[in-house]
């Protein structure tokens, strides 16, 4: 027991976007925001790589197989309308935009 380790994936949040010091009237509750400039940060690695090189054994990563790295500019001018973002305003014409989960776009998905 307590041997096993769950890493979320997790991608850029708000912390990442804001400036130093924070505009802090903007929220309705200030924003969490963690120092982590006396960390030893590996910038693009993988998190596996980084908590082996630490010492940890990894034994399972759940879900990094459904994890696609698509090309932002795929996505450049559409307003995500879902969670699982494959629905989208183009913001210059206004009209709908259906892509799949690699950023190809497709015909709207029937029902």
């Amino acid at each position: 027991e307590g041997t096993n380790v769950i890493v979320p994936l997790v991608t850029d949040s708000l912390e990442w976007t804001l400036s130093s010091p924070p505009p802090l009237h903007q929220f309705e509750e200030p924003p969490l925001i963690v120092e982590v400039e006396h960390l030893d940060c590996k910038p693009g690695a993988e998190v596996e790589d980084v908590l082996e090189s630490q010492g940890e054994n990894i034994t399972d990563i759940i879900g990094k197989e459904a994890w696609v790295d698509n090309d932002p500019a795929l996505y450049e001018g559409l307003i995500p309308q879902n969670e699982e973002w494959t629905e989208f305003i183009d913001e210059k014409s206004g009209e709908w935009v259906y892509m799949d989960e690699y950023g190809q776009r497709v015909e709207k998905p029937s029902a």
